[in-house]
């Protein structure tokens, strides 16, 4: 039986293109550069492959962070110190809380029997201020985040280190999150059920597969009162 849920915050709490998009918006605009939809479709092109990179492990957290403005600046062709556009993007991107469907409503009720972790790949500091922005934060006992855990999803040992902190088994976790490799994956192999969420239900066409899958995050608690 479940105790506790380990809960992905980008685009499973957040929609991250949406608030992505807003503080590249705004990061582009202090730094008095034109923005136009090119830039974002451009922006999330890179930031897509770096972060499938880094979920197969050839690149840390830290250096997608550092490789994709540099990246951007080439691909756009402008010319912008691209440590001072990452700094802008960092501080923006943890102040928007543009939140998933149903998740204040669902985090509220499974709160009241569940212990709610976050586990997230990213900066400790952001994913904090994003929740404490949101009113979220309440719900959730710890977080779990990369930068501070030492390892990111899907390496075992963000997993392990985060039941060490949390004293739990991996049979007393439920893992949440829309990544089948980062999440289900990775919680897979740490001996930890998951659920994949899948709001637009996109096709699996890798071989790994979730215990659970859902559309809508209020089938959450039908799951762990099942």
């Amino acid at each position: 039986m479940y105790k506790v849920i380990f809960l992905d915050i980008d685009d499973t709490v957040f929609n991250f293109k949406k608030c992505s998009e807003s503080a590249l918006k705004e990061t582009f605009s202090t730094l008095n550069l034109e923005y136009n939809k090119n830039v974002f479709e451009s922006f999330s092109a890179i930031d897509q492959r770096l972060w499938k990179q880094q979920k197969e492990e050839l690149l840390t957290v830290a250096e997608v962070l550092d490789i994709r403005f540099a990246e951007l600046s080439e691909t756009l062709g402008l010319n912008y110190d691209s440590n001072l556009a990452k700094e802008h993007f960092g501080k923006l991107l943890g102040e928007q809380y543009i939140m998933e469907p149903g998740i204040e409503e669902v985090l509220k009720e499974l709160s009241a029997d569940y212990k709610i972790y976050a586990a997230s790949n990213g900066v400790l500091t952001m994913q904090e201020n994003r929740l404490q922005l949101s009113e979220l934060k309440k719900y959730f006992t710890d977080l779990y985040v990369s930068d501070d855990i030492g390892y990111a999803k899907p390496n075992i040992n963000f997993f392990i280190e985060s039941m060490d902190r949390a004293k739990l088994k991996a049979s007393e976790i439920l893992m949440v999150g829309d990544s089948l490799v980062s999440d289900i994956a990775g919680a897979r192999a740490a001996g930890i059920d998951a659920v994949l969420y899948n709001p637009y239900s996109l096709e699996n066409l890798s071989k790994i597969s979730a215990d659970y899958e859902i559309k809508d995050l209020h089938e959450l608690p039908g799951i762990l009162n099942s």
